[in-house]
């Protein structure tokens, strides 16, 4: 495991390989709250980092970067109450990643079932499985 110095130059690297390489090690949580309140500016990089801690990764779903929100809808673990932040974003980009994501529970799903923006709709009718009563799968309906 990388120390918090070596993984912190990895991630300010002008080198896109060696930021991938970052955001694919493990590291301590206070290790990547550490970076960030260090280098804010990199937010944009650790909310690509599936492996963020949740706790990190709900502040940054309140980014003010609609960016770094994106990636973290797209990328993140964050918990159910920055699940549903995310879900009522203002960008229906943003609005779109949390429909396709297959970790949501039935009150986010049907609120986007009923988004204001038709492609956000459409992707959550896609990527969503609709709940069916086991005899109609059955049945071929």
């Amino acid at each position: 495991m990388l120390d918090t110095k070596q993984l912190q130059e990895l991630l300010v690297s002008k080198h896109y390989s060696e930021q991938r390489l970052a955001l694919s090690l493990s590291a301590r949580p206070e290790t990547w709250h550490f970076i960030y309140n260090k280098h804010p500016e990199l937010a944009f990089p650790l909310a690509q980092n599936p492996n963020l801690p949740q706790e990190l990764a709900d502040e940054l779903a309140g980014h003010p970067n609609p960016k770094v929100r994106l990636m973290i809808a797209r990328h993140g673990q964050p918990s159910f109450i920055a699940l549903k932040q995310l879900s009522e974003d203002n960008e229906a980009a943003i609005r779109l990643a949390i429909a396709k994501r297959q970790d949501l529970d039935g009150q986010l799903q049907d609120s986007l079932y009923e988004d204001s923006d038709a492609g956000v709709q459409l992707a959550a009718h896609l990527y969503q499985q609709v709940q069916q009563p086991f005899f109609a799968r059955a049945s071929g309906w």
